[in-house]
């Protein structure tokens, strides 16, 4: 299966797809982040894009996409510093 994981951060949700079994592409515009994630699961393919814009125009490249973009602004996590990108 084909699985596009858009706004992928660091790859927390990554651990629910066998990367040995699909074709997974990471979508993550922070580098930080998107380096944290390609050492996690240097077996995927990463992309350090808008999310939003690879979705509309590559969605129909994938079996299965995963959306969960970031919530900082409004969950609890906003009080924890993290960073947040306009």
């Amino acid at each position: 299966m084909k699985i596009l994981n858009a706004y992928a951060g660091i790859g927390g949700n990554r651990k629910h797809w066998d990367g040995q079994k699909h074709d997974i592409t990471a979508i993550e515009i922070d580098s930080d982040y998107a380096n944290i994630y390609k050492e996690m699961h240097p077996e995927d393919t990463v992309i350090e894009t808008d999310a939003h814009q690879y979705i509309k125009e590559n969605h129909q490249k994938y079996d299965f996409i995963w959306a969960s973009p970031p919530c900082p602004t409004h969950s609890r996590m906003r009080r924890v510093g993290v960073k947040v990108h306009d």
